[in-house]
């Protein structure tokens, strides 16, 4: 915990909800969409979550987010959580997602400059998904459900009014709704799998926010296959053009968030998660020459035209986690944040320490 303390700027406006947002909205301290107002009593109230339950005061700076170096103090995100319409209760989660996007490991001045489609995605895990309700069902991505999609919006509003972007102006090129709003909880219950914290060394009870660098999310529609080699085949193969169709291998991680009908398959097959990886790995591959059209890599280039490429650098390269609707076969793959160096990067919720990385 940083022993900096940071005063945040305060502002008188005439208590209208018009006015606050036209003058958020002309100053560019918001997404676009109206904000509840920031007033004084609302963000003590969640600054003072945060002292209650992390032992954070209001001006200790939690983190220097990129690419402006701005001071990422407890006020300042808890202002940014009251516009995008959190709950107090939310304030762990988004204090440990603020400390994960700034270690260096995740590149946030790359995610944040690039003209890439990326954006920071939270995979939250452990008892706080059920402690402030977070989504992992029917329409998991946030619509319509106040904590996975209000704390995907602060981090987004954290990330431009703190870190800032380029010139004030978001510069990705496409751009995907993620620059709204991102945060998923993984489905614990219905994984045939240890969950993703429980992979990356942390023990099942804990409460782990991940954050990766991810492109928009491509729906995988299988209702047909009866094998778990035919899902796990088509799994691979959607995500054969993830960044482009050509960029083999890739060593930047795609993620697949596999719903639970599909995960079911996998579980009565007696199918580990290090099984599946490996089976979608080995399935995914071309000969060099099939590859050497637009954009491609140098190691395609240097590769025995007859040589088989893998579309990724290494089995570890393919995150799989559980979410999703009980009903319908639809999974989903969120590209990478390729080129960046953007590495993934978890954040145990409620304790300063440890990090993994």
């Amino acid at each position: 915990m940083s022993t900096m303390q940071v005063a945040a700027p305060k502002f008188q406006l005439e208590d209208s909800w018009e006015t606050v947002n036209a003058w958020f909205l002309e100053r560019d301290m918001t997404d676009g969409l109206p904000i509840v107002p920031p007033t004084e009593s609302r963000v003590r109230a969640m600054s003072d979550y945060a002292e209650r339950t992390l032992g954070w005061s209001a001006q200790d700076l939690v983190a220097t987010l990129a690419p402006n170096c701005g001071l990422a103090t407890v006020e300042k995100i808890a202002a940014n959580a009251v516009m995008a319409g959190c709950k107090p209760e939310y304030m762990p989660v988004l204090i440990a997602c603020i400390q994960a996007i700034a270690y260096p490991k995740f590149n946030l001045d790359a995610v944040q400059t690039s003209t890439h489609n990326t954006s920071a995605l939270p995979v939250v895990n452990g008892p706080i998904r059920k402690a402030i309700d977070l989504n992992w069902g029917y329409n998991y991505t946030g619509s319509r459900w106040q904590s996975t999609a209000t704390i995907g919006r602060a981090l987004r509003l954290i990330m431009s009014n703190i870190g800032g972007t380029p010139g004030s102006v978001n510069i990705h090129t496409q751009g995907h709704i993620g620059r709204y709003e991102y945060c998923i909880a993984e489905n614990e219950e219905e994984s045939p799998w240890e969950p993703l914290h429980v992979e990356r060394g942390f023990r099942p009870g804990q409460s782990v926010v991940t954050l990766i660098g991810s492109d928009a999310p491509l729906s995988i529609s299988d209702h047909r296959s009866r094998t778990p080699e035919d899902l796990a085949w088509v799994l691979a193969w959607a995500a054969a053009s993830a960044w482009s169709t050509n960029w083999w291998p890739l060593e930047e991680p795609s993620v697949f968030v596999i719903c639970p009908e599909h995960a079911e398959m996998f579980r009565a097959a007696g199918w580990t998660k290090q099984q599946l990886r490996r089976f979608m790995f080995d399935a995914v591959h071309k000969p060099a020459a099939e590859l050497r059209r637009g954009e491609t890599t140098p190691f395609v280039h240097a590769a025995d035209p007859a040589a088989q490429v893998p579309k990724w650098a290494s089995p570890e390269a393919i995150v799989l986690i559980v979410a999703g609707g009980e009903a319908g076969r639809y999974s989903a793959v969120l590209g990478p944040c390729t080129g960046m160096g953007s590495q993934i990067v978890s954040r145990e919720v409620r304790s300063p320490w440890p990090l993994t990385t």
